[in-house]
């Protein structure tokens, strides 16, 4: 398999500096043209986690996504554009987070349909699969003759960095993500396996990586906005994540759905492996790129990490003083870890399977991420 990924220096989101990078970061990948066809129906799946404004660096920004689109309509195919954050959503509620994201009036522009992946539902089939053999994927997802994915470049509490791989994720429908989530537990490597099984199942035909603004520290929700100033493109998600962790200064093995692609031969070992094109890995990489500190428990095998969670696992917390009380954590928390019996919400941690979806949908930023006493005596 030829292992491609190409990087090109983008300094801002000035809509005609962003098409043209686009067009420049595609082009040694033979242009958009080698992924899509005349008269094909394509799913544009941008990376819309949270309703938040483009500034926050949470989802992909809506210059990235326009210059997708205009990319994929000047090949002459027909264009589509969805994604499920998390959580339960609405039509009203899809809505208002397309227009806080920055999106709609970009749809609008471009005479693009954004599609409800919360109502119609197909079965996806992942014959591949190690651990799931089907998915209950949005219709929109099966029915695409292509999927382009727009990832975000940026930190994850459970997975080290999330990417192209992860931003599968968003195939399946909110609720529905809260079963995949008690299913895994508290393990990484399973969820890795999870998200590889629904990668396999429907494997975008380009993965884009909004790399102009990244996020540090605390993601995918809660870090720091980071100049980063990149785009970054490839035909093989798993090899636009290896790149991704590299740039962050992170070893890519030590991402779960990495070192899992690894395993099954659909990702590399080694940079070696890998042909880049434009800026090299050295030239791009941001100095001191913040790694997300929950995401250290994660390296504790499962049983261990049960045995010894009171001493060294991370735990959500409520911010009392930020707190607005709309009760999303409690409405999103997988396993029902989170009751609202009191003036805020309340965890029982014995309970929590420490998947972090409180904290990454809180609109408030009112989660925190506690260690206990040992684990901050050791560093």
């Amino acid at each position: 398999m030829s292992r491609r990924v190409s990087i090109v220096g983008c300094a801002d989101y000035e809509s005609e500096r962003v098409e043209a990078a686009l067009a420049e970061c595609l082009l040694p990948l033979g242009g958009i043209e080698a992924f899509v066809g005349r008269g094909s129906r394509v799913l544009i799946k941008p990376n819309l986690l949270a309703s938040r404004p483009p500034e926050g660096a949470v989802t992909t920004h809506p210059a990235v996504v326009r210059a997708a689109i205009r990319a994929v309509q000047s090949a002459g195919a027909e264009v589509v554009l969805g994604d499920s954050p998390g959580g339960r959503n609405t039509p009203e509620r899809y809505a208002a987070l397309l227009r806080r994201t920055g999106l709609a009036a970009v749809l609008e522009e471009c005479g693009c349909e954004a599609v409800f992946f919360d109502g119609e539902v197909s079965e996806l089939p992942s014959p591949d699969g190690r651990i799931y053999r089907r998915f209950r994927v949005a219709r929109a997802v099966a029915d695409a003759d292509a999927v382009v994915s727009l990832s975000k470049f940026k930190t994850h509490q459970l997975t080290l960095c999330t990417g192209a791989v992860k931003n599968c994720f968003g195939y399946i429908p909110g609720v529905a993500k809260a079963e995949y989530h008690l299913h895994t537990g508290q393990d990484p490597s399973r969820f890795a396996s999870l998200l590889l099984d629904l990668y396999q199942a429907r494997p975008p035909v380009l993965s884009v990586m909004d790399a102009v603004v990244g996020m540090e520290g605390s993601g995918p929700s809660n870090g720091r906005p980071r100049d980063v100033g990149l785009l970054l493109a490839s035909p093989h998600a798993p090899d636009l994540d290896f790149v991704e962790a590299l740039l962050m200064g992170f070893d890519p093995l030590d991402v779960p759905t990495i070192a899992e692609a690894a395993e099954r031969g659909l990702g590399p070992r080694s940079a070696g492996e890998i042909e880049t094109f434009g800026l090299g890995i050295d030239e791009g990489r941001p100095a001191g790129f913040a790694r997300p500190e929950a995401h250290l428990v994660s390296r504790i095998p499962a049983p261990v990490l049960a045995a010894v969670s009171r001493l060294f696992a991370v735990r959500p917390r409520i911010v009392a003083d930020r707190c607005r009380g709309c009760g999303a954590c409690v409405e999103n928390c997988p396993p029902g870890a989170i009751d609202f019996r009191g003036p805020v919400p309340r965890i029982h941690h014995q309970d929590c399977i420490r998947c972090f979806c409180c904290q990454e949908l809180c609109p408030a930023d009112a989660i925190a991420i506690d260690r206990p006493y040992l684990r901050r005596l050791i560093g």
